[in-house]
């Protein structure tokens, strides 16, 4: 299905651009891998049964509020301004770690972000912003696959993107595609790990 049969001419409407902060905005997976040891500092030669005893590392910690932002994040951002007039932030927050993940994503988004989000959500449950009310897709720029799976399946709009492996044009094409109504939806797959922000059993 086209996205301009999607999104009605009849609607006023128009799609909400979310972005996700780790693996887009903040490189998570350089320190993730520091924390963990790994000599290359590449996240994905962190053994399998380090995985949890390194996120657990994480807990109680300012860990999210001292990542570096990639050299990337600014244009971003300025790319989705231009194209839809503003943006928000979805974030997962870190599993067994809701709140306090949450204070330290959202200090570092006030310290980090030239241009602010319009607003900042820290949810596990991310299809919930797929859509609009009047059944408007929203777009999701998150580098999980997973996570954009699930909005697609939701109704939204999803583009896979991680700072560190991906080129700004490929969001940039999508972008112009999504705002256009040229493109069908894609299929996003991704093989490495994706269990680390699980929803909190709190919530």
């Amino acid at each position: 299905m086209l996205i301009r049969e999607i999104i009605s001419e009849k609607s006023e409407s128009k799609p909400i651009v979310y972005l996700d902060m780790d693996g887009v905005l903040a490189d998570f997976f350089s320190e993730w891998a520091k924390l963990a040891g790994i000599k290359t500092g590449n996240y994905k030669d962190i053994p399998s049964a380090n995985i949890d005893p390194t996120l657990d590392k994480m807990i109680g910690t300012d860990f999210f509020a001292q990542l570096p932002k990639f050299s990337t994040a600014d244009k971003l951002i300025q790319m989705v301004i231009n194209r839809f007039g503003s943006y928000k932030i979805l974030s997962s927050p870190l599993r067994n770690d809701h709140e306090n993940s949450k204070k330290h994503k959202i200090d570092w988004i006030g310290r980090k972000l030239k241009i602010k989000p319009s607003e900042t959500i820290i949810s596990s449950n991310k299809g919930a912003f797929a859509t609009q009310p009047d059944g408007t897709p929203n777009i999701l720029i998150d580098d999980l696959g997973r996570n954009i799976q699930n909005w697609m399946s939701n109704g939204g709009l999803g583009i896979k993107y991680q700072a560190d492996e991906d080129p700004l044009s490929k969001v940039q094409q999508r972008l112009e595609q999504f705002k256009k109504g040229e493109v069908t939806q894609e299929s996003n797959t991704s093989k490495r790990e994706e269990n680390i922000f699980k929803e909190d059993e709190r919530r």
